[in-house]
């Protein structure tokens, strides 16, 4: 059979390698030259990507940022398995340097990308150990879009690359073959940031010259001289002494200060709250000012949960890069390092008890899950709060019990046609008819009443005795037997 067109054109391909390399690279950048940082906002600001430390400085931004870096750093973590002890040994030296790693990680998410260097010794128990990790300065390194990382000492010229399973651990923000830096999040805080320190100085500036009522003296006699000094001497002591026929007045700006205030408060809060939406994705504490209600106080917290499992998997991989170093240096096998709460066991004797309870009529909220099988929200689905007019498995033909002892309801049927073979079906008898009809008020409760009575039925006789039952009480009527009727 001859080969098709599709399968050699493939061939073709392969045997030029084309599908095993780049072509459309630049062979420059990528092997000598250093690639310009193209983020849009540092070429604007005409600012290098590690001066965006400055930032921090802000009393706003240096908060958000610390609630989110307090959040991650107060995440458990465990080694996977846990069993062993080259899980205790990695657990005891992820515990002395965890603060370190983490947050020089989440640098990543500020400045874009992160390098961290490790220093290692052997302890005293016979294992290879860390002596030092911490953040090395960024402007020293560039990551290539092919994976590499570039040590550069004074930050120009040719560098040499690194290694990065043992030595220095990379991580990157959202990194692109186009942007291998990463994408910073102090970037998109600048202008804010730049707006915001200039409106404090013309604010101060502007409270140096109008804060402070102007004294306007109109002399007749006075020199003009002696009536400065004295309104000068007046601003320092309250007291100012003029000729009968001279004037001073105030010059006041109430007017033009309370407008002026009131502008310059909406513009700092409106920056507040987008510097709080950049970094938490949300400005529900402080926009609204004590009338929030329980929903958006959820709301927010999800916001926050988002954030945080944002951040978790930002960091991870450092972390799974470090215990990866120290497996191999000391031939431990593989291990994951997982963060956040272990997942909650299931108790298999309750699980079997609250399947029973449900089988027998009892319902369960949400918030009984959630809290005893370690759920959370949005995994379970309200139940409708509708109750169905009628069961919908009931048959639509009339009972004839003498005539029909097996007629089976329409759901039965379906079922029996399925299955091979089935014994004979003992229906109810009066006695049990006339006991459920007279202890059942509503279809549930018969259905509960009929489970008790019968717990050991198979599904198939349950349905068949089911349909009798709300037969017969559709006919009587609950609960009316039990008068004699």
């Amino acid at each position: 059979m001859a080969k098709s067109k599709k399968d050699k054109a493939s061939k073709k391909a392969l045997s030029y390698g084309n599908l095993y390399t780049q072509e459309a690279v630049t062979q420059f950048l990528v092997n000598f030259g250093k690639q310009p940082d193209t983020d849009e906002v540092l070429r604007k600001a005409g600012i290098t990507r590690h001066k965006l430390r400055v930032l921090l400085d802000d009393d706003e931004i240096a908060q958000t940022v610390e609630t989110r870096v307090d959040a991650l750093l107060a995440t458990p973590f465990r080694i996977e398995p846990s069993d062993t002890p080259e899980a205790e040994n990695l657990s005891a030296i992820l515990k002395e340097w965890f603060f370190e790693i983490a947050a020089g990680a989440m640098s990543g998410l500020l400045y874009g990308y992160s390098v961290q260097e490790a220093v290692y010794e052997l302890k005293p128990e016979g294992y290879i150990g860390l002596q030092w990790i911490g953040e090395k300065p960024m402007e020293w390194f560039e990551p290539k879009n092919d994976g590499r990382l570039i040590y550069r000492p004074d930050g120009t010229g040719v560098g040499s690359e690194v290694d990065q399973v043992f030595k220095f651990f990379l991580t990157r923000r959202k990194a692109t073959y186009q942007q291998p830096y990463g994408k910073a999040l102090l970037a998109t805080l600048y202008w804010l940031f730049f707006f915001k320190q200039n409106g404090f100085k013309f604010w101060a500036k502007f409270l140096e010259r109008f804060g402070t009522p102007i004294l306007l003296g109109k002399c007749k006699d006075t020199d003009t001289e002696d009536m400065s000094r004295a309104l000068l001497n007046a601003h320092a002591q309250s007291v100012l002494s003029i000729d009968i026929e001279d004037d001073v007045s105030i010059l006041s700006t109430s007017g033009t200060s309370g407008t002026a205030g009131a502008a310059f408060e909406s513009f700092n809060n409106q920056l507040i709250r987008q510097i709080q939406k950049v970094v938490l994705g949300q400005t529900l504490t402080s926009g609204t000012d004590g009338v929030g209600s329980r929903a958006l106080g959820q709301v927010h917290d999800n916001v926050r949960m988002d954030k945080l499992k944002s951040d978790i998997r930002l960091v991870t991989p450092t972390l799974q890069a470090v215990v990866d170093a120290l497996c191999a240096l000391n031939s431990w096998g593989e291990y994951k390092v997982m963060l956040g709460e272990k997942p909650k066991p299931l108790n298999k004797d309750q699980a079997e008890r609250d399947g029973h309870l449900k089988n027998a009529g009892a319902n369960f909220s949400n918030a009984y899950f959630i809290r005893e099988y370690g759920l959370q929200e949005g995994d379970l689905v309200e139940p409708s709060q509708m109750v169905p007019s009628q069961f919908t498995h009931v048959s639509k033909q009339a009972f004839n019990f003498k005539a029909k002892p097996n007629k089976l309801s329409d759901a039965q049927q379906e079922v029996e046609e399925l299955t091979d073979g089935q014994d004979d079906l003992m229906l109810l008898n009066d006695a049990e008819i006339k006991q459920l009809t007279s202890t059942s008020d509503s279809p549930e409760a018969l259905v509960f009443n009929l489970m008790q009575l019968i717990p050991n039925a198979t599904k198939t006789e349950f349905t068949a005795k089911l349909d009798q039952a709300l037969y017969a009480a559709d006919i009587l009527g609950y609960m009316a037997a039990s008068g004699g009727e």
